[in-house]
C-alpha cells in the first residue's frame, strides 16, 4: 500500500508511515472514528447538475451489474487545509458505509473518487482486494484524464470517465479473480463536510493509490 500523505510505500504490518509519520489515528483526531453513511454520489460542493447526477447513476448501475461484489463511489467537496484528497479517500473507505444496491458489497472491493473542486485536485482510493488490478501507470493516466476535465469544470465527465475506465480494467482481471462477498450490516463529527455519522458500519479495508497534483500556476 501507499501512504495517503506522502505516497511512500507502507508494508501491511506497519501502523505508521516511516517516511512522514502518517497514521490513521491522525485522521481520527479531526474527522472522528465513527462510521458515516454515504450515498454513491456525495456532492457536498454542489457542483453537479441534475442531468450529470442522473447520467452518473446510470453508469454506476452498469458498473455494479458488471461487478456484483464491487462499487464505485464519488465524493466532491472543498477540503480544509489540514486534509488532502488522498487522506479523505483513505478515511472514507475505512469509515464509510456506502448506500449501494446491495449491502453485501465490502469496502475491500470499493473504489472512491474524491474531488476537491476548489483546489482542482482528485484522488482515487481502492480497496485492497482490487488494488493489484491497477498499476501506478494506469492510475496516473486516470488522474491525468480527471485533471483535464477538472480544469474545464467538467466534473460530470471526470467521474464518468473514471468509472468507465475502472470497469474496463476490472473486466480484464475478472476471469482471474474469485470474489466472495460477505454480508455487512449498515446501522444508523464530520458534519462540516456533509457526512452523517453511524453507530455501526461496513467492514473497513482500503489502501490509497494516487492523488492528482494541483495544476501549476
Amino acid at each position: 500500500m501507499k501512504c495517503p500523505r506522502c505516497q511512500a510505500k507502507v508494508r501491511s504490518e506497519q501502523t505508521t508511515c516511516s517516511a512522514c509519520g502518517f497514521s490513521a489515528t491522525l485522521l481520527h483526531s479531526y474527522l472522528g472514528n465513527q462510521w458515516v453513511r454515504l450515498e454513491r454520489i456525495t456532492d457536498a460542493a454542489h457542483c453537479l447538475r441534475l442531468e450529470d447526477t442522473r447520467r452518473i447513476e446510470i453508469i454506476l448501475d452498469d458498473f455494479e451489474r458488471s461487478f456484483p461484489q464491487a462499487f464505485f463511489a464519488i465524493y466532491l467537496g472543498a477540503l480544509p487545509n489540514n486534509l488532502n484528497v488522498a487522506e479523505l479517500g483513505f478515511w472514507l473507505l475505512n469509515q464509510g458505509a456506502f448506500n449501494t444496491h446491495s449491502v453485501s458489497r465490502r469496502n475491500d472491493f470499493g473504489m472512491v473518487l474524491v474531488v476537491d473542486p476548489s483546489a482542482q485536485t482528485a484522488c482515487i482510493t481502492l480497496g485492497y482486494a482490487i488494488e493489484n488490478c491497477f498499476s501506478p501507470k494506469i492510475i496516473t493516466r486516470m488522474m491525468q484524464t480527471v485533471g483535464s476535465h477538472l480544469r474545464k469544470g467538467a466534473f460530470g465527465m471526470a467521474i464518468e470517465d473514471s468509472c468507465i475506465r475502472a470497469g474496463e480494467i476490472l473486466r480484464k482481471h475478472a476471469r482471474y479473480m474469485q470474489w466472495q462477498p460477505e454480508v455487512s450490516v449498515m446501522a444508523d463529527s464530520v458534519s462540516d463536510i456533509g457526512l452523517q455519522p453511524l453507530r455501526g458500519g461496513h467492514r473497513p479495508a482500503s489502501r490509497p493509490l494516487a492523488d492528482f497534483p494541483a495544476p501549476r500556476s
